[in-house]
């Protein structure tokens, strides 16, 4: 509580020693929590709409060529989780158009569930955001952004393609907008055979194949110069047998149904802006043991009902405060799971304030309330100092929380309702350099995290999640960029590399599935019409044992893809041979991964 009281007096002599200089602002614009500016210390990242509807792929995939992150996929098309920083997925928070939708279940998201082309912008921040996002962002967050533009344009598209393995998919999208209303309506199918061959083995990935379908629409409607009203929907089916390992057949299969809703009303005013949301997110799956026994299943589903409003206030063009509160009640059942429900409410206040020309800074803290557990009170602080306007440099500080699920509470048998939030605090140093062609950023990172939830055994076949695990993440970031463009030719060179230990506290081991190095490599060269592509991963040993004593093998990937626009403009035409050199890998213990594999697809623009 003295570190809150400090926070507190800091934030009130700001504010005093602004009232006698406000001047007339600037044009206001209505900051998310994921921009810059509300994030001085942190670099964010953004993938724009070009780069996501260029390819038919997952969100995993996308994510994994340019952002460099790392995924544990059970095999092509199968469970796909992320670790950003060395932390678990459920403590990456993964958010649409600003709410948190990480599965109330597990705390996670499958990113082969989600169709990387239906949104119009991926938003990328790394680093510990638990304040300012909420739960589970310790390692980082990312937020899937549909955008409203009210102008004047009728746009039609249709991504037709096939690829290997007996994969089919298309994605429709509709755009109609004017001054005052918009309307964009995405929808898709992918279905695949998903019968790869295992390399060096004479088996195959049998039980592989999936079904996918998506849908997706925003409305915007325009009420005033001040006032706007926008509608959000995101419905997501999976159907998908669950593949064989190398050692285990299996006939196991997996349905994922989830329904996204979401209102927003936006107000923008001069000095006062505010958005008040309102978001249903259901969530159902089903496993069968055996998809010939379909009466032997094991079911979940949650219900969340959120409600959000962020206001900002500017006292003058070089201090604002930020403030939120939101408040959920989710219910949960299934097999293993009575009906259950719970409340909880949180509320957030960020103070951005900028001195001097050359440094800026913001200050936040969150503190909340349930009826599950309780809610520690978090804080941050981050700030970026200018030496030229290329060169800065930054630093950010933060604790951050991971609440319990359901499945940790209430699974029965085995469920602990005395579980307490995991905690953590994180700090991290950067510099970076831009100027028109050369972009070069470096971070340093350290991850401190107490009371993490471990499922162990108790007695017999009976396991239990308790609070016992500390660990330790710290390493370094990398990346580069370099645009270059001279009449018909453009160049575009970015790369990464990260480096990573993640260390049990008690042990000292690595935490597996964590590598300690990972690298990324994007070439892109357009010539007129045509335009080509490389991309490079490499990926470190990982240790599938928690002695450290077992390893799976380091691997780089190889992509290639040519494009060409035909009819002017209106048709592109790409082919796409994804790793080219073959290789044999596994991202997840006994689960290969392709070999060489090929997709062509058809973008029809109008």
């Amino acid at each position: 509580m003295n570190r809150v009281f400090l926070f507190l007096i800091l934030t009130a002599g700001s504010v005093y020693s602004q009232i006698d200089s406000i001047n007339k602002l600037d044009e206001v614009v209505l900051h998310g929590n994921f921009s810059p500016v509300m994030n001085s210390g942190y670099e964010i990242q953004v993938i724009t709409d070009s780069v996501l509807r260029s390819n038919y792929v997952s969100l995993g995939e996308l994510l994994q060529e340019q952002a460099n992150f790392y995924f544990k996929q059970n095999g092509a098309g199968m469970v796909s989780s992320i670790s950003l920083r060395g932390t678990t997925a459920s403590q990456t928070g993964i958010y649409w158009n600003g709410i948190g939708i990480n599965s109330a279940l597990n705390g996670q998201t499958d990113f082969n569930t989600i169709q990387a082309n239906s949104f119009d912008k991926l938003e990328v921040r790394k680093g510990g955001g638990s304040v300012l996002f909420g739960n589970g962002s310790v390692g980082g967050a990312i937020n899937l952004k549909d955008e409203v533009r009210f102008n004047e344009r009728k746009q039609f598209e249709a991504l037709l393609g096939m690829a290997s393995f007996d994969t089919y998919f298309t994605q429709l999208t509709g755009i109609w907008g004017s001054e005052k209303f918009y309307a964009k309506i995405s929808g898709g199918v992918q279905t695949s055979e998903n019968d790869y061959p295992y390399l060096n083995s004479a088996l195959k990935n049998e039980n592989g194949a999936y079904l996918n379908y998506n849908l997706n629409a925003t409305l915007g409607f325009k009420i005033n110069e001040l006032h706007s009203l926008r509608f959000n929907s995101s419905i997501f089916d999976n159907d998908r047998e669950l593949s064989r390992t190398l050692t285990a057949e299996s006939k196991s299969k997996l349905e994922n149904e989830d329904r996204r809703f979401l209102v927003d009303w936006s107000y923008l005013g001069e000095r006062f802006n505010s958005s008040f949301k309102i978001a249903f997110l259901q969530e159902e799956y089903s496993y069968l043991f055996d998809k010939d026994i379909p009466e032997v299943e094991s079911m979940g589903s949650s219900d969340r009902l959120i409600g959000k409003y962020d206001f900002t206030y500017s006292l003058s063009n070089d201090l604002f405060f930020r403030a939120g509160l939101e408040f959920e009640n989710a219910k949960g059942k299934g097999t293993n799971i009575s009906s259950v429900s719970q409340n909880d409410f949180t509320g957030y206040v960020l103070m951005h304030h900028q001195p001097w020309e050359k440094f800026k800074y913001n200050t936040s803290i969150r503190a909340g309330a349930s009826s599950a557990y309780d809610i520690p009170i978090i804080y941050s602080i981050d700030a970026r100092y200018l030496f030229t306007s290329s060169f800065s440099v930054r630093g950010a500080y933060s604790t951050n929380y991971r609440l319990p699920t359901f499945n940790d509470l209430y699974w029965e048998p085995g469920g602990n309702p005395d579980l307490k939030p995991e905690f953590s605090s994180s700090g991290e140093a950067g510099l970076d350099y831009q100027n028109k062609k050369i972009h070069i950023s470096g971070a340093w990172f350290m991850i401190k995290s107490d009371d993490l939830i471990q499922w162990r055994g108790l007695n017999g076949d009976l396991w239990s999640p308790v609070n016992v695990k500390n660990a330790t993440n710290q390493g370094f970031e990398l990346s580069a960029s370099y645009r270059y463009k001279r009449e018909d030719h453009a160049f575009d060179l970015r790369t990464n590399y990260d480096y990573t230990i993640a260390t049990d506290d008690e042990t000292g081991n690595q935490l597996i599935y964590v590598p300690k190095h990972r690298a990324g490599l994007i070439l892109n060269y357009s010539w007129k019409k045509w335009s080509f592509n490389y991309n490079l991963q490499y990926v470190g040993k990982v240790y599938i044992t928690t002695s450290n004593s077992q390893t799976l093998d380091d691997y780089s990937l190889s992509d290639i893809s040519v494009s060409r626009s035909v009819f002017k403009n209106l048709i592109d035409l790409n082919l796409r041979v994804n790793n080219i050199f073959n290789v044999d890998y596994q991202s997840v213990a006994y689960r290969p991964m392709p070999g060489i594999n090929y997709v062509f697809q058809i973008n029809f623009k109008l």
